[in-house]
């Protein structure tokens, strides 16, 4: 699936406002992920910095290649399978992606219009399929980021 000229140009312009705001993304997402789903945190170590920054970077990169996320499948498989050792489950995928766009969407309020959270949706939902079909064979199809 390829992102849309203007799909692209709203994950683009979102994110970096997203990424000036005063409260860094990355440690709400986690705060939240991990109020809203406590099961997660047997996933993370007990001093989530280097976890925080890792997911900055992540999401940086996704951003960077937008245009083209297939060129990240071999990342994107090595961090999947990377994922399987720690835990995660395919269903997790589903939550993550959730409370990450939720995420955005607190940050930019009424900037974050429908348009630009289908945006980022389509995002996820390329990179978290890729992820589930490589780390979990026999599965590719069944991830719904609308779950």
């Amino acid at each position: 699936m390829s992102l849309t000229a203007d799909q692209i140009r709203l994950v683009r312009e979102s994110y970096a406002l997203i990424s000036r705001a005063p409260t860094r993304y990355s440690d709400a997402f986690y705060y939240r992920l991990l109020l809203d789903h406590p099961f997660a945190r047997a996933l993370f170590p007990d001093d989530m910095a280097h976890q925080i920054a890792v997911f900055s970077e992540t999401i940086d990169v996704l951003v960077e290649n937008v245009v083209d996320l297939g060129r990240l499948h071999p990342a994107l498989s090595a961090l999947a399978l990377r994922h399987v050792q720690y835990g995660v489950k395919p269903y997790h995928y589903a939550v993550v992606g959730a409370v990450l766009i939720d995420t955005f969407a607190d940050i930019l309020a009424d900037g974050f219009t429908p348009a630009t959270r289908q945006a980022w949706e389509a995002v996820y939902a390329e990179t978290a399929g890729v992820m589930i079909a490589d780390a979990y064979p026999g599965t590719a199809g069944l991830f719904d980021p609308g779950s």
